[in-house]
């Protein structure tokens, strides 16, 4: 058995695995930037790219996230080799034929995607060039199922560390053929040269394609070195496969209804306006301190929420989930004001370079803003739905979930006609703030002891803390550098280093209790060194 220090290895491990993916990832977008800028082109893009994404998501990425990691965790534990291959062979031909299906409907599924094209665009070419990069990008759903079935199996034998840096493999292939583009043209791309030119277009839609196959070998290889078998002997009727299919159905709404609402906003954005792609953009800057900070604290409280539901230990249960709440608003309430504040310069030293304009950068540091409202929200809301899945309700995150989904449309609806893209942000920020709250009085319902309400306030200290730090950091950002170049550079560093610093010297005048745990967390990081 894994002790204690074995255990905050994997997790350093992990959490490094996942920093240097969302890096790398980072750069990928600021390459593609530089060479695309936001045009037709990165739209296009960029709708194409959804469509596996969000068909991945739709068909695959809840049964992983709801029912894949418990099947192979008990199957692998009753020692069920015989079920565990009917599973993966079952998934595999299933994964194949939704491959083949999706490539085949490629112009219909990037049409829902561009239902309201810019006036300013050719909507028939942009419709042309997005269905042939769709119908390369719609492989990569086969290699997500891959990845998801061998990442689930190595999460069943206690293993995650593939899974966390394989991605890093990925971005790295797609760097190194998105900047050999230049090297094919003259001047910026543009829809005419993605439809003419078959080394560009290759260069975007099959590196991209490429490096997400490479990523899913990477991790299929670990799994089978685990010992899990890639047969190809389906079973449909199998009761591990029954049992997969019924857990997975409430997540399947859950995630439907994300993508009607990444339909409907991405078409309020008019599809080859480029304000989609800096929607997308903005929503990548936005992941970072959710994936690093939130995601970790939740990966780590997720198994004790889910021993405490499993023992009906009450106190346990609300105690981590009220602790869970705590360390994520303190971690991720000052990324939120220092992006609201340093978002333009930010932007604008990362991705203003190249063909990526002015414009362009002001336009994503609009969405980022926006964006940033609901970084603690977002973050939260995830969480706390991790509370209901510990015990095996999938249900009620749905429930909630549709109600998120339906305020984000109708904020996006009223606020992106005077706001743009800003408004987009703030719907999509507003919306999950409102939701974090509804997830936690729901908790309350069920378990009166957790006092909502209670929690909430005694956040107000760390609000505080990050409204007077992002006003910091935005006196000394007006003070010092300039929204591009270096100078923006100079300016985003400095406001993060004086927002920073006003926040953990105000966390400590108010005596702010989560900051000891965070504290303990870091010596035992060290610890491990």
């Amino acid at each position: 058995m894994d002790g204690p220090q074995d255990l905050l290895r994997t997790n350093v491990a992990v959490a490094a695995g996942t920093a240097v993916s969302r890096v790398t990832g980072l750069v990928r977008i600021i390459v593609f930037g530089i060479i695309n800028g936001q045009t037709a082109v990165a739209d296009a893009y960029d709708g194409a790219n959804n469509s596996p994404n969000s068909l991945y998501e739709l068909l695959i990425g809840g049964v992983f996230s709801a029912a894949l990691v418990p099947v192979f965790t008990r199957l692998f534990l009753d020692d069920d080799d015989e079920a565990e291959r009917a599973v993966v062979s079952t998934a595999l031909v299933t994964l194949a034929a939704l491959t083949a299906v999706a490539v085949a409907c490629a112009p219909l599924i990037f049409r829902l995607f561009s239902l309201n094209p810019a006036d300013s665009v050719d909507s028939a070419q942009y419709r042309d060039v997005g269905t042939m990069l769709a119908r390369v990008f719609l492989v990569q759903i086969f290699f997500y199922g891959l990845t998801a079935l061998a990442s689930a199996a190595l999460n069943a034998r206690r293993r995650f560390v593939a899974a966390a840096w394989a991605p890093v493999a990925s971005n790295v292939v797609i760097i190194s053929l998105l900047v050999l583009i230049p090297l094919s043209i003259d001047g910026e791309p543009s829809l005419d040269t993605i439809a003419d030119n078959s080394t560009v277009r290759w260069l975007l839609g099959s590196g991209a394609t490429v490096g997400i196959g490479i990523s899913a070998a990477i991790v299929v290889l670990v799994a089978r070195r685990a010992g899990l078998s890639f047969g190809l002997r389906p079973d449909f009727r199998h009761p591990a496969v029954r049992r997969l299919a019924r857990l997975s159905l409430w997540t399947f709404g859950y995630v439907l209804t994300n993508q009607v609402a990444l339909v409907v906003v991405r078409n309020l954005a008019e599809p080859g306006s480029g304000d989609p792609d800096a929607y997308t953009k903005a929503f990548t800057f936005f992941q970072l301190p959710h994936a690093l900070l939130a995601v970790s604290i939740a990966t780590t409280f997720a198994p004790k929420l889910a021993r405490a539901a499993a023992a009906a230990d009450r106190g346990a249960f609300v105690g981590r989930l009220s602790l869970g709440v705590r360390l994520i608003a303190l971690l991720t309430l000052p990324f939120a004001a220092l992006f609201f504040v340093t978002a333009r310069p930010m932007v604008g030293a990362l991705l203003e370079h190249g063909n990526f304009t002015a414009g362009a950068a002001l336009n994503t540091s609009r969405a980022l803003m926006g964006f940033a409202v609901g970084l603690v929200g977002f973050s939260v809301y995830l969480f706390v739905l991790r509370g209901f899945y510990a015990h095996e309700d999938t249900r009620t995150p749905f429930v909630i979930n549709c109600f998120e989904n339906a305020l984000n449309i109708v904020l996006a609806v009223v606020l992106v006609g005077r706001h743009g893209v800003l408004g987009l942000g703030l719907a999509f920020g507003i919306a999950y703030v409102v939701s974090a709250v509804v997830a936690l009085v729901v908790v309350e319902r069920r378990y009166p002891e957790f006092a909502s309400f209670a929690l909430l306030r005694s956040l107000t200290p760390m609000l505080v803390s990050a409204i007077c730090a992002g006003a910091t950091s935005w006196v000394v950002g007006r003070a010092i550098g300039s929204t591009s170049g270096t100078g923006a550079l100079v300016r985003t560093a400095a406001s993060f280093a004086t927002g920073g610093a006003t926040y953990v010297l105000l966390l400590k005048a108010l005596r702010v209790p989560e900051t000891a745990r965070v504290v303990e967390r870091l010596r035992g990081f060290n610890a491990t060194r």
